[in-house]
């Protein structure tokens, strides 16, 4: 329902600067679409405040799309401000002034894109994940094992 409402309330803001035109709303895209958009976008904008980690900052940096998002919640563990996009205040005027670097430097989205697969191929991929999680377990038995002697 909190989506249907964000939708009708994005169209009416369309509707009132005679954008509507100019603006395709995608709702329920498949993820062929989400790859094709990817693939022809500069960046990828992500505007939730306080959200979770979030996967969608993490489908964008591993297309080699930077990332434009809020400075709270999960982008705070996923993009590196400067590096692989940029982190901005919750309002329009910081999105604005960082789209305005893309525009102003073409050559920055294929910089921090590149700079963004890195990153989460060397933070987030399963090889990583599965290393941690076996080294948490690994913690987790010796501390167990050490609070039991077998002898």
């Amino acid at each position: 329902m909190e989506n249907k409402e964000h939708y009708l309330e994005l169209r009416k803001l369309a509707d009132q600067y005679n954008l509507i035109s100019k603006v395709t709303f995608l709702r329920s895209f498949s993820d062929s679409q989400k790859l094709s958009l990817l693939n022809c976008c500069t960046c990828l904008l992500y505007t939730p405040s306080h959200e979770h980690f979030g996967i969608v900052p993490i489908e964008a940096m591993y297309m080699k799309r930077p990332v434009i998002a809020v400075n709270s919640g999960g982008p705070l563990e996923t993009v590196q401000d400067e590096v692989t996009g940029f982190l901005c205040d919750p309002d329009a005027e910081s999105f604005a002034v960082a789209m305005q670097k893309f525009m102003k430097d073409p050559s920055l989205s294929s910089t921090m894109g590149e700079a963004g697969k890195e990153n989460v191929i060397k933070q987030f991929s399963f090889e990583v994940f599965s290393q941690h999680l076996n080294s948490i377990v690994c913690c987790l038995y010796l501390l167990e094992f050490d609070a039991y002697p077998l002898d």
